[in-house]
């Protein structure tokens, strides 16, 4: 495959020695969405880049249908062949399979986009439940899909920025994720992931185990534990860990998102 991030790297490691795209990515990231959209591909934000749409600071890994991937691929490499090209996706890390997905670079920027199969993440960009759009025009999954989409990957961590981000607290979770439904769902999501997993090689990067979801929601969103996640320093001056205190719902405000 041809990359420019070939010279000595450690495996799926970044080379940040091109210039900052426009508008931190924004600019970028709606003309691969504005391309796919006119390929009849929908597609939205969700990962790290979501977590910063909804408060937590954070690639921008853009989620599309799985029927379409290869589509989006081929598009993304015919059409702007001459603007980007494939490049090395980012090493394994626990609880996740961005290791196995199509990455590509816009050359001569530090502006990486992975391709996400919404069947990997539990959301669906053809449904318009499951996008909204920022102040920017960006889509990303929607607040409650993407509280979903990181209960059912077990993104523990993520889950808390997510909580922090928008300062949810247990009873938001218990009236719009809909639990008794997610727990359910949440049996076919970890066999097709584990297989997959399995397939990718076996070293159970993104493997997901049985799970009380809505436990994981309250262990996480619960008072204690929001204000345990708040440095020393920020005491007093923070409702969470992401979360000033007075502070806007951080999807109002102007933004590069």
């Amino acid at each position: 495959m041809s990359t420019s991030d070939t010279h000595d790297l450690l495996p799926g490691a970044r080379d940040d020695t091109g210039l900052e795209p426009d508008n931190h990515g924004v600019t970028a990231i709606l003309h691969v969405v504005h391309q796919l959209a006119a390929a009849d591909i929908p597609s939205c934000v969700v990962g790290v880049r979501a977590l910063r749409y909804y408060g937590a600071g954070r690639e921008w890994d853009l989620c599309i249908p799985d029927s379409m991937l290869d589509t989006a691929r081929d598009l993304i490499i015919s059409t702007d062949g001459a603007k980007y090209q494939a490049a090395r996706p980012p090493p394994p890390v626990p609880w996740s399979r961005r290791h196995v997905f199509s990455c590509f670079r816009l050359k001569g920027y530090n502006f990486w986009v992975l391709l996400v199969p919404s069947s990997d993440c539990f959301v669906d960009p053809s449904l318009a439940e499951h996008v909204e759009k920022s102040r920017n025009g960006v889509p990303y999954a929607s607040m409650i899909q993407f509280a979903r989409s990181l209960l059912l990957q077990q993104l523990t961590a993520d889950l808390a920025d997510f909580i922090d981000g928008m300062d949810l607290d247990i009873d938001w979770g218990e009236r719009n994720v809909g639990f008794p439904g997610l727990q359910e769902e949440s049996v076919k999501f970890n066999a097709l992931r584990n297989e997959r997993v399995m397939a990718d090689g076996g070293n159970r990067s993104g493997f997901c185990y049985p799970m009380d979801l809505a436990e994981l929601w309250r262990q996480k969103a619960s008072k204690e534990a929001k204000e345990k996640r708040v440095e020393p320093m920020k005491k007093g001056r923070y409702l969470t860990s992401w979360r000033r205190v007075n502070s806007e719902d951080p999807r109002t405000r102007d933004r590069p998102v």
